[in-house]
């Protein structure tokens, strides 16, 4: 277990951009270790000890070096991603240091980004946590740059935006986009629904 406290405090001495797509060869050395630190990655992600923070940026470092998830992380890593895509929020002070541009600009360009991308890819697993997220009406995520800043901010997403997108993947259920919080309201619950009658 020692071995996994360790690896913990070296992840968070990180955020996900120092570990996605690692250059630095003492970031890299530190947290993969030419894939010795593999195993001790996914104890990280199984552990109840640990928080949801470190497990977020040990599935960063596997999906960079390994480009997979094992199955068996899905239901824990939803979890994880749930709690990451409510940090990227200003409410929580966007501690992850997370935006936008990276859960995807949704709707009108039909884009996923790179953390919605696995997200969605948990399957029914993701569900249970993105329903949850539906509850989530209040915090906005804000995204970065100049382009991509003045478009994804200006459709106003919510929290609950990106989880009725990415469960609408999953489902394979077609959702239209409004503008107005009142119809785009409507169109969430009707997708509600949709869940709850299956």
């Amino acid at each position: 277990m020692k071995q996994v406290e360790l690896l913990e405090e070296k992840l968070l001495e990180y955020n996900y951009f120092d570990l996605y797509q690692i250059q630095d060869t003492v970031i890299s050395n530190k947290v993969w270790n030419n894939g010795k630190q593999r195993e001790t990655l996914k104890k990280v992600i199984q552990s109840s000890d640990t928080s949801l923070k470190s497990k977020f940026l040990a599935a960063t470092v596997l999906l960079e070096f390994d480009n997979k998830i094992d199955t068996v992380f899905y239901k824990n890593l939803s979890n994880v991603y749930s709690y990451a895509l409510r940090h990227t929020s200003e409410k929580f002070d966007n501690s992850m240091q997370l935006n936008g541009n990276l859960w995807g600009f949704l709707y009108e360009e039909d884009d996923l980004g790179e953390l919605g991308k696995q997200y969605v890819s948990f399957g029914n697993e993701a569900i249970p946590s993105l329903m949850k997220l539906l509850e989530d009406t209040d915090n906005k995520i804000f995204y970065d740059g100049s382009e991509g800043a003045t478009i994804g901010n200006s459709y106003q997403y919510r929290i609950k935006d990106f989880a009725a997108f990415y469960i609408s993947k999953i489902k394979n259920i077609p959702m239209t986009f409004y503008q107005d919080f009142d119809k785009r309201d409507a169109e969430i619950e009707r997708l509600q629904e949709l869940l709850e009658n299956e």
